[in-house]
């Protein structure tokens, strides 16, 4: 992009390289913990049943597979000319009220969907993935963009339908794909196009909003009976019956049999 050299443009583009970075993290710490779906994954079910919202945030940024991975952060990479365009600081806004609005827009719609035929296979369907993300800039760099069209594999498709036609082909290459949470990223991107949350563009109340969500997914964590390792070490030493206490059922066996899924 432009005339930096390919290898010198994550110092260009500071706060999409941030976000590949921390994915890559991400994956890299589930990897060497051999952590899986169940640990760090989301259903409907688990978050909004059993009250483990902290699940929808871990999940966005999470990838088991390393092609899983690869395809999201290139995908991320492509549409860095958004950051060019905005700074780093409102990308960094925006991408933190897609996250924001994409949990929000899945979990209404898999709150739809679970009072349907198809409710049982909605509601324990664990997803991992940052694709809901990538769709909600795709969809609203077709908004933003005066672009006419795209070349999808060879196909000229209208820009304005971008999002969808991406949809669609994700959709026939891996079937197993989370259909819903990238349809709640591009409604996610669609509400940021259209300003309909431009309110949120104020820092005040951006803020706030952060901090009630991030008050609420430690709330549910720490009532989803784990500990979080620094508080741990912080806390006053147990007495020895509560040391010699069973521990919590481990996470890696919540959602055990139920269906995967990738966003």
């Amino acid at each position: 992009m432009g005339d930096v050299p390919e290898i010198l443009q994550p110092f260009q583009f500071p706060a999409t390289s941030a976000v590949i970075a921390v994915n890559c993290a991400v994956h890299y710490y589930i990897w060497r913990n051999g952590l899986g779906y169940g640990d760090v994954g989301s259903s409907h079910r688990m978050v909004w049943k059993e009250g483990q919202w902290w699940r929808a945030l871990t999940a966005s940024f999470s990838h088991i597979s390393l092609i899983h991975l690869g395809f999201n952060m290139y995908s991320t990479w492509t549409l860095r000319g958004a950051e060019s365009r905005l700074g780093a600081a409102v990308y960094l806004h925006h991408t933190g009220l897609f996250v924001f609005f994409s949990i929000l827009f899945q979990q209404v719609l898999h709150w739809c969907l679970a009072r349907t035929r198809l409710g049982e296979r909605t509601e324990t369907t664990v997803g991992v993935g940052y694709s809901c993300v990538v769709f909600a800039w795709m969809t609203w760099a077709s908004i933003t963009t005066e672009r006419t069209s795209l070349d999808l594999f060879g196909v000229r498709v209208p820009y304005s339908l971008s999002p969808f036609a991406s949809l669609i082909v994700t959709q026939l290459i891996i079937p197993n794909v989370d259909l819903v949470g990238h349809l709640s990223g591009i409604i996610a991107g669609y509400w940021q196009g259209w300003g309909l949350n431009a309110w949120l563009d104020s820092p005040f109340w951006s803020t706030v909003l952060l901090l009630w969500w991030g008050a609420a997914l430690l709330l549910s964590y720490l009532r989803s009976g784990f500990q979080v390792p620094w508080i741990r070490e912080l806390s006053v030493p147990a007495a020895q019956d509560d040391l010699e206490a069973p521990r919590a059922t481990p996470a890696r066996d919540w959602g055990a049999g139920q269906t995967l899924g990738r966003a």
